[in-house]
């Protein structure tokens, strides 16, 4: 096998760690969100069957475009982003990260109070969320620089 073959079958291997990386961010961010629905409800326990999908074959059929904009359609929305991301072979973001599973979480918690619950899921993702996302580039990063040096 020759170098440049390997270095793209490192690069394909980089490319879904990282991939691996920002879903699992994005999962927490979705189970975080959670809280806001009681056990109980139908919409609480599809989404956390979705996540347990994401490592497993997921079918994307099953994911319908949400129309409605209410607590549990912000959430459900997370989700079925999080899963058409995990399998898409597109490069993942953290913008696109934020924008189709961060923000559905925080606004789950705008139902809630007067926005109050929505504040503190967004300070909980920057607190906790975004710098994993910084570090999940910053490891790719650095394993790019090692590939291209050896």
């Amino acid at each position: 096998m020759n170098q440049p073959l390997l270095g793209a079958q490192m690069n394909k291997q980089l490319k879904h760690e990282f991939r691996s990386n920002l879903v699992d961010i994005g999962r927490r961010a979705i189970e975080h969100a959670l809280r806001f629905l009681p056990q109980s409800n139908p919409t609480r326990k599809l989404v956390e069957e979705r996540l347990a999908g994401l490592s497993n074959k997921i079918d994307l059929a099953s994911v319908k475009e949400e129309t409605e904009y209410t607590q549990e359609s912000c959430i459900r929305r997370a989700s079925g982003e999080l899963l058409k991301l995990s399998v898409s072979e597109k490069w993942l973001s953290g913008e696109t990260l934020t924008a189709n599973v961060f923000t559905p979480c925080w606004d789950a918690g705008s139902f809630i109070g007067r926005g109050e619950e929505a504040r503190n899921e967004m300070k909980w993702q920057n607190e906790n969320l975004y710098p994993q996302v910084e570090e999940a580039f910053k490891r790719l990063r650095n394993a790019e620089k090692n590939l291209k040096a050896a």
